[in-house]
């Protein structure tokens, strides 16, 4: 199992792995089989208690499931009886042994809070309180803190929602104040930011994660982000080099072109490899066959370093 913090051009996953309806812990147990079948270095649980926010909403006190399928805030938030995500990291982390090193994964605060309503009997004003952003950052640092106490040296907080944070009224610094105390705790924290992130990569790259990872298929994000800006901020960027928009499953030949047009811009050291998000839209088969072809890619190039 290589070593997280040294494996150039390390493989990894976004998180989500297709379930076929599968009870979660079989569905755990193929996820993790399958990704390290495929040649993954870093691996997930598969994600397969639901969406990213039911996830965690449904366990936090003040929140309520409308009939509409949103998710609101009707009073003061509280932490859950229980994490999350614990059992399930434990249980793929057991799985995998010393096959390959498995991360833990959790909703960013500001992606919650802009999913979800805020009722008049809340003591919140908008989704983008900072009083809200903040209390939800403190439950969501207790998620972080019980994965690393399990074991979990790599942490990913997903905030999809971060750059419509960013365009509306949540300032770089309360974006700062919301997710550091996520980053505080794990070897390796890691921030995964969805779609065009490349009028807010300033910002992005001075958050205290030690990688960024971002889709880079369809969006030059990567080549569009400050030279000098990117050498300074010493990050490491996990790179989508795998398209999953997609069921068309791309040749060796095309991943390894976007993995070496990457190594032109950062150097290997610090690169990751992944496709640009989730696979869990995606057959199974689709899944499996992309992340071995992403691999295949991967160990070509480093072969060449």
């Amino acid at each position: 199992m290589p070593d997280v913090e040294l494996q150039p051009l390390l493989t990894t996953v976004a998180g989500s792995y297709p379930s076929d309806g599968l009870p979660p812990r079989r569905a755990i147990q193929r996820a993790v089989e399958d990704q390290i079948a495929a040649g993954v270095d870093l691996i997930s649980d598969g994600q397969m208690r639901g969406d990213m926010i039911a996830t965690f909403a449904s366990r936090i006190s003040g929140f309520r499931l409308a009939d509409d399928g949103i998710w609101e805030i009707e009073a003061a938030l509280d932490s859950p009886a229980e994490p999350a995500t614990v059992a399930d990291y434990a249980f793929a982390r057991g799985l995998a042994g010393r096959r390959a090193e498995v991360k833990g994964i959790v909703t960013g605060p500001i992606t919650l809070a802009l999913a979800c309503r805020v009722l008049p009997s809340a003591p919140y004003s908008a989704p983008d309180d900072p009083a809200l952003l903040l209390k939800l950052a403190e439950l969501q640092a207790r998620e972080v803190a019980a994965l690393v106490a399990a074991g979990a040296r790599v942490v990913q907080v997903d905030e999809p929602s971060l750059r419509t944070a960013l365009a509306r009224r949540v300032s770089p610094e309360l974006a700062y104040d919301a997710l550091r105390a996520l980053a505080a705790l794990p070897s390796m924290p890691v921030l995964h930011a969805c779609g065009d992130i490349r009028d807010i990569a300033e910002e992005l790259l001075i958050l205290p994660f030690a990688v960024l990872d971002i889709e880079n298929t369809r969006i030059a994000n990567l080549a569009a982000m400050d030279p000098d800006e990117l050498e300074f901020a010493t990050m490491r960027v996990s790179v989508g080099c795998v398209d999953t928009q997609s069921a068309e499953i791309e040749t060796i030949d095309v991943i390894r072109e976007r993995i070496q047009a990457a190594a032109s811009i950062l150097p290997p050291e610090r690169l990751w490899v992944s496709p640009d998000c989730g696979l869990r839209l995606h057959t199974r088969e689709v899944a499996r066959e992309k992340l071995a072809r992403m691999v295949a890619a991967a160990k070509d190039v480093r072969a060449e370093l």
